[in-house]
């Protein structure tokens, strides 16, 4: 569009997105599940080795491995890419590198590659959702639209 001098503008770009991920409280009733089946390997690991040092291994484990699950991640999207932040550590993906994007159930997958690849857990980035799908699938179409131009 022209301003008053002549000179083209830029379309307008949308505003960042931001937001934090919880599944602990966004996935409510199967997280329910998933405290239960932890509560319970716990307890059947302290009968089964009689020793509270198994057991507080065991919950160490487990909270580990499931971190993601119980802690918050904070996303952010703006016109250049995508940041996950988890645990002090970000990752950044710009939306000229995207080679493919998933639309799940539980959130957006953004993929360096263009076809499916053993990869992708390691370089992708997962924009989980929480309860905003489609501000973000619509806001990584629009930049996936405008990154094809």
């Amino acid at each position: 569009m022209p301003d008053s001098e002549g000179e083209q503008l830029a379309p307008a770009e949308l505003p960042a997105l931001g937001w934090r991920s919880l599944p602990l409280v966004d996935d409510f009733p199967k997280s329910l599940l998933l405290v239960c089946a932890v509560v319970g390997i716990c307890v059947a690991v302290g009968l089964s080795f009689g020793h509270l040092g198994y057991v507080l291994l065991a919950v160490a484990f487990l909270m580990v491995s499931l971190a993601r699950y119980f802690l918050p991640t904070r996303f952010d999207l703006d016109d250049a890419g995508a940041t996950a932040r988890f645990l002090g550590q970000s990752r950044r993906m710009l939306w000229s590198q995207v080679g493919r994007v998933s639309v799940q159930k539980s959130g957006v997958f953004l993929s360096p590659f263009d076809r499916p690849s053993r990869l992708d857990s390691f370089r992708g980035v997962l924009l989980r959702f929480a309860g905003n799908a489609e501000k973000v699938v619509s806001f990584v179409e629009h930049q996936m639209a405008r990154d094809d131009e």
